[in-house]
């Protein structure tokens, strides 16, 4: 199978990962970024009679509608989320232009892949898309940036991280406000992230005062944060009480269990899907900064619990999600697609 993989741009996990779990199982596939719709049409006719399938990567919702003009190739939208999920319940941008971007993308796309299950229902619901044309692919993380590395010592003070962009559904200031009570304890949270709320976490933190957080705000290079995480004991997940955190898996999921880094997060639908309270990770009520505080006072004296729990979705990560099962499961749902008239 040759595929022709276009996107605006290639520097997010899904698209990364999916190029590269294809690479490691030997998929042929030709890769255009976007770089105008005159230059990207031409690109594309040389190609067309040598590719099987055409696949657009992740936000290229308005590639999908362009390229649908000009071929009759299945397009297939790696699409990860909705314009809607990330722009408006997250963004609160303007509803009838990301609404019908998706719509539209989504009625010409011959397949879309999603991170997981209630991210399609929301898209069955709002775009009244049928089930059968979508499908689930957990989008994982790429093993060779983030990594279970036993040589990095961890800190001497139990410290928890909290790694993200600072956007409504992340949870910041609920980690914020659970490091202020546990001040005293002996329990540090380093918080690392940046985006839109960053104004307001800085604010938060500069009126709380609260002196066990370490607030890192500069985009740190790959082998820095991976450090820095794994120094860590405890790594939080999305913890608002908002209603993205329930169709939506943050990156940072995979990454720790990639890490072997015990994983508390909001009971969240999405992540939930994969994931078991108590075996594969640890769970809190969302939005809740009192539950979440108790909750690392009690793991902090649980160690062996937090290492089980820990080995328990490392293996996981092996099991189902490093970048080469990820493309495996893709392929044999893309070989059974061109298999259908």
């Amino acid at each position: 199978m040759k595929i022709c993989y276009i996107s605006f741009k290639l520097d997010n996990p899904r698209d990364q990962i999916t190029l590269r779990g294809f690479k490691e199982i030997g998929v042929e596939v030709e890769v255009l970024s976007f770089d105008g719709y005159l230059k990207l049409l031409k690109d594309f006719r040389r190609l067309e009679a040598k590719i099987d399938l055409v696949m657009v990567g992740y936000a290229s919702s308005v590639l999908i509608i362009f390229l649908r003009l000009f071929t009759r190739k299945r397009i297939i939208y790696n699409a990860l989320a909705t314009f809607y999920d990330s722009m408006v319940i997250s963004r609160n941008q303007s509803l009838v232009r990301y609404w019908l971007i998706d719509f539209l993308a989504f009625s010409f796309a011959d397949k879309i892949f999603l991170e997981c299950r209630a991210q399609k229902d929301l898209v069955v619901r709002i775009f009244k898309i049928r089930p059968e044309k979508i499908s689930v692919h957990f989008v994982g993380t790429d093993d060779k940036q983030f990594y279970f590395d036993p040589s990095v010592p961890k800190l001497s003070q139990f410290t928890v991280v909290f790694r993200g962009m600072f956007l409504p559904e992340a949870g910041a200031d609920i980690a914020i406000r659970a490091a202020k009570e546990l001040e005293g304890t002996g329990i540090k949270v380093r918080i690392i992230g940046r985006g839109l709320l960053k104004k307001d976490m800085e604010n938060l933190v500069q009126e709380l005062k609260p002196t066990n957080v370490e607030l890192i705000t500069e985009m740190l290079p790959i082998e820095e944060l991976r450090k820095k995480m794994l120094e860590c004991h405890l790594s939080l997940g999305q913890l608002a009480n908002h209603p993205r955190v329930h169709t939506t898996i943050p990156h940072k999921v995979f990454e720790s269990m990639a890490m072997k880094l015990p994983y508390l997060t909001g009971d969240n639908k999405g992540v939930m899907e994969f994931l078991t309270d108590g075996e594969t990770c640890f769970t809190v009520p969302p939005g809740d900064y009192h539950a979440l505080a108790r909750k690392i006072l009690v793991l902090k004296d649980r160690p062996k619990e937090l290492e089980q729990v820990a080995e328990n979705a490392y293996q996981l990560y092996q099991r189902e999600f490093t970048p080469k099962i990820l493309a495996w499961k893709i392929l044999e749902e893309l070989q059974g697609l061109m298999k259908k008239v």
